[in-house]
């Protein structure tokens, strides 16, 4: 636990966070936990295993466990239609499109975008923010009735809340119990989570921690709020829950009061349901999948204002990871169960592999791949991919190597990250270290060129397009545009004196 300490306290101090709680969990041990820092900075109050955390998405596992139970009892198929089963509104229908089924929300294939309709971009119910005290979103007032998919389901993988948000309305419609009770009486009681809830409740005010974010170089805390969207990110837990919830994950479904899941069933949730390319782990039910070199690694991470979490799971060498803390961090949670889950599986940290001894890199090939590459069509479903990718990738080759850059103010992405080959057997394989993550690439041919697909946390596959529409050509089209009528404008000025 030494080295597991010695990562908190880097991640902590590097990152600015004000507290940090994290748990290596092995079945039939105790965990062994390590929290630092401050649940409420103004109070100095530390952190420690029963200060309740907001666990952001890591909620959509839970929710799709409840959902699963009621699967195992028959109440449904994973492919049936979800319209079958919704009373209180419907997912919009449209001709020669699929219709969208309980595997379509729980992969994020639904074709939902981030908000139902582009006018709801100043709602904020939309995003799923309410005031303190919201007892969830009334979801058929939110949608009209009927939520729209922007493209057909299972044509292209979208990060979608209101996915999961569906998905909790179907437990609550198929059970007849809302969704916050059925959660406490069929998964959190029976694992004995009896600090963790959906809703701000007695279970979880007491102990709460202040959530912060880093401003000019300060903690600052955020206004208290809670999510109106229950499902898909409204649980608050505390660390030691957590590890009960990993621990119970790591034996198949079984808590100490008997499986909230089958074996068989997690089984499914933990397998191969969606990748952009068979050579990238992509996710299962819920669970995004990771390839730890060798190791099958499972989980999730959650953001939101003032918190981040993440929950990483080795199922096949029994050990997870549990890391919460009270500050807005994009990835740095997800980073840090990462590092502690490889501690602990004795890996080194994937970027210091790169480049690979004995790939070789393979630069006929690269014209090939060279040009702009662009994720297919839907506003609303590339919401996500715009601030991670700036809108399209470019990949070039510079000084005899391999690059691909980002219209993001991110210097190693607009600069051009280096795609190492990392598969002797498969020169289309890549890596880049992006930042501290290293995100798997891979391409293959289409009819029109290449398609670029991209590893978490993007899951995207990207198209090739022409340079004459790409976005980076335009905008120096229009800037040199810009510049040149200023020139004539000044030049005119200058001939009128």
């Amino acid at each position: 636990m030494e080295e597991i300490g010695s990562l908190i306290d880097r991640a902590a101090g590097s990152g600015g966070l004000a507290g940090v709680a994290a748990a290596v969990v092995r079945p039939g041990q105790p965990p062994t936990m390590q929290c630092i820092g401050d649940a409420d900075v103004s109070t100095a109050r530390p952190v420690d295993p029963d200060t309740v955390f907001r666990i952001a998405s890591v909620t959509k596992t839970m929710t799709a466990i409840g959902l699963m139970q009621l699967h195992e009892a028959g109440r449904f198929q994973l492919d049936d239609p979800v319209n079958g089963y919704l009373t209180a509104f419907r997912i919009g229908e449209r001709s020669g499109w699929p219709e969208v089924t309980f595997r379509h929300l729980l992969t994020h294939t639904a074709g939902i975008g981030e908000i139902p309709r582009l006018a709801d971009v100043i709602h904020p119910a939309a995003f799923g923010t309410g005031k303190p005290g919201s007892r969830g979103a009334d979801l058929a007032s939110l949608y009209h009735g009927v939520l729209r998919p922007e493209v057909p389901a299972g044509t292209k993988w979208a990060y979608a809340n209101h996915g999961f948000a569906v998905a909790g309305q179907l437990l609550q419609d198929i059970s007849g119990v809302p969704l916050p009770e059925y959660m406490r009486e069929h998964v959190l009681d029976p694992l004995q989570m009896a600090r963790t809830d959906y809703l701000r409740s007695d279970r979880v005010t007491e102990a709460a921690a202040t959530g912060y974010r880093r401003r000019k170089g300060r903690l600052q805390a955020v206004r208290d709020y809670d999510l109106s969207l229950l499902g898909p990110g409204g649980v608050r837990s505390t660390l030691s829950d957590m590890a009960r919830y990993a621990e119970a994950l790591l034996r198949g479904g079984a808590g100490e009061e008997g499986f909230v899941l089958r074996p068989g069933t997690l089984a499914e949730m933990w397998s191969p349901q969606f990748s952009p390319d068979p050579r990238i782990p992509g996710m299962g039910l819920a669970f995004f999948r990771h390839d730890f070199d060798g190791h099958r690694v499972v989980g999730h991470a959650g953001n939101l204002p003032g918190f981040a979490s993440a929950l990483l799971l080795a199922p096949d060498d029994g050990v997870g990871v549990v890391v919460l803390t009270n500050t807005a961090t994009l990835l740095g949670a997800h980073l840090l169960a990462e590092a502690c889950l490889r501690s602990e599986l004795g890996l080194p940290d994937p970027a210091t592999r790169l480049p690979r001894p004995g790939v070789p890199e393979h630069p006929e090939a690269w014209h090939e791949l060279a040009g702009y590459y662009a994720p297919p069509p839907g506003l609303l479903t590339n919401v996500r991919t715009w601030p991670l990718l700036g809108g399209e990738v470019q990949v070039v080759t510079r000084n005899g190597h391999l690059l691909a850059r980002a219209l993001v103010p991110v210097p190693y992405l607009r600069g051009g990250a280096r795609l190492y080959p990392v598969d002797a057997g498969d020169p289309m394989v890549f890596q880049v270290n992006a930042g501290r993550m290293v995100v798997p690439v891979v391409f293959r041919p289409d009819a029109g060129g290449h398609e670029m697909c991209v590893g978490h946390p993007v899951l995207a596959t990207l198209r090739g397009r022409p340079g004459w529409r790409s976005s980076r050509v335009r905008l120096r089209a229009v800037a040199g545009a810009a510049a040149a009528g200023a020139a004539i404008r000044w030049a005119r000025r200058r001939q009128s004196r």
